[in-house]
């Protein structure tokens, strides 16, 4: 009897350990395993000094004409967002990376006045597919001309056409999906020269378009290349980005083993607040600021970035949840002494980064403008 149990032991843990090696190969975990590992070793959050957060809430922002999702952006979301400041006075501030290939201008017009009363601020998403490097050019200038209309996107320097954090649809960066979902390997190199600032696309959970680092700020080289993101060197204090570099700005994207909801497996987080609106679990919210996301040699200024479809999944973000979520960060991240929250757009927090790149430290809400102004003030 006793030999038989030890058989049924055995043969149960190596068709478990063969299902969990199918199910890491199959949803790419593999790809950024590594790299978790490595991040998690060496995290270490011993600091005397104020933990300041730099919370930042990018969307995949799609209205494509929808009445109901314009609606509850223009009308429904000020009034969550009003109840609520950081440590600075600001309101949450929401990045809305617009979808240009699904746009309507009565949209931007509409929502203009959110920049204006401090909601937020518009960059540029785009779903794409089977372009050159002529096409892609053509119809980014094409679709400024029109952001500018509205106060969006704006250049800030001579010789410049516009300048825009990006997000790509389908998460297809640099070509890394192929040509049906962008089709031109030099992709990054060009959104520079179009007055690209940074990227913000990931993490790809279950994408074969996640690159194999996490966690992370870091620059691409090599721009002409495909999947040239997939490469790069740590966003650090006295090292400046150079001419042929490129920012990548993660969120986080972790193993939560305090978050069992899925019962057999602990929960992959990737901060992606979507149609099961859970974003006001603590058990989620302390995994994404465990993450200790940072500028090499300025480990207390940590950046969260946590990502939406808000438009067409409205109801999950524009909710009790999302006010929830800010309650729980207001109480337990900003108590002035052990933490500071600080509610930034993704230009401010590029700018913050710049800023602890050049040495600068203190409280970061001084830096939120450090190179690029306003779109307001351009």
């Amino acid at each position: 009897m006793l030999e038989l149990f030890l058989v049924l032991f055995l043969l149960g843990a190596l068709l478990a350990g063969i299902g969990a090696f199918w199910y890491v190969k199959r949803k790419k975990i593999d790809v950024w395993f590594r790299s978790y590992l490595k991040k998690a070793l060496k995290k270490s959050n011993n600091t005397d000094k104020t933990i300041d957060i730099m919370f930042q809430f990018v969307d995949h922002f799609e209205l494509n004409g929808h009445a109901d999702r314009l609606d509850a952006w223009q009308n429904r979301y000020p009034s969550i967002a009003g109840k609520h400041t950081d440590s600075d006075g600001h309101h949450p501030k929401h990045t809305f990376f617009y979808a240009m290939d699904l746009m309507h201008e009565h949209e931007l017009e509409a929502l203009a006045p959110l920049v204006k009363d401090g909601y937020g601020e518009f960059e540029l998403h785009w779903h794409h597919s089977h372009d050159t490097e002529e096409s892609l050019v053509r119809k980014i200038s094409d679709a400024m001309d029109i952001f500018h209309k509205y106060e969006m996107m704006k250049p800030y320097r001579e010789g410049e056409k516009a300048c825009f954090g990006f997000i790509h649809g389908d998460w297809s960066l640099a070509n890394a999906r192929g040509e049906n979902f962008c089709g031109v390997d030099n992709e990054v190199a060009l959104l520079k020269s179009l007055g690209c600032y940074g990227d913000f696309t990931f993490p790809a959970l279950f994408n074969e378009a996640q690159p194999p680092r996490v966690n992370d700020i870091y620059y691409c080289t090599n721009l002409d290349k495909p999947k040239c993101h997939f490469e790069g060197r740590e966003s650090s204090v006295g090292a400046l980005e150079r001419k042929d570099e490129f920012m990548v700005f993660q969120g986080p994207l972790t193993i939560n083993w305090s978050d069992w909801r899925h019962k057999w497996h602990p929960t992959i987080e990737d901060g992606d607040i979507n149609q099961f609106p859970t974003h006001n679990d603590p058990k989620r919210i302390k995994a994404w600021i465990r993450q200790g996301i940072h500028v090499q040699g300025r480990p207390e200024w940590v950046f969260v970035k946590v990502f939406c479809h808000g438009a067409q999944d409205h109801k999950s973000v524009v909710s009790q949840q999302t006010d929830e979520m800010f309650s729980y960060l207001e109480k337990h991240y900003n108590d002035g002494k052990k933490y500071r929250l600080h509610y930034v757009t993704s230009r401010e927090a590029y700018n913050i980064v710049k800023a602890a790149e050049e040495g600068k430290s203190g409280n970061p809400n001084e830096y939120r403008d450090y190179q690029i102004p306003h779109p307001l003030n351009r």
